[in-house]
């Protein structure tokens, strides 16, 4: 299945340290990557985020912190 890129500078859930959903992070580029279905969905494991809550790749919220492998 092809991936699709996700914008660096968005503060979305795919490029969160704490999102643990299904995501291919490309060091090369500095980005992470979804699955081109658009439906990617992982665990918030922030504590004061949406812990341990089913999060669409595009969600956002107030406790993101960038993954260190992705570049702005």
């Amino acid at each position: 299945m092809a991936k699709l890129p996700v914008m660096q500078s968005a503060k979305w859930c795919a490029n969160c340290v704490y999102w643990a959903g299904e995501r291919t992070l490309e060091p090369f580029f500095g980005r992470a990557e979804v699955s081109s279905d658009c439906q990617a969905k992982g665990m918030c494991m922030h504590q004061r985020g949406y812990y341990r809550q089913q999060v669409g790749w595009m969600g956002t919220c107030n406790q993101f912190e960038k993954h260190p492998i992705i570049k702005s």
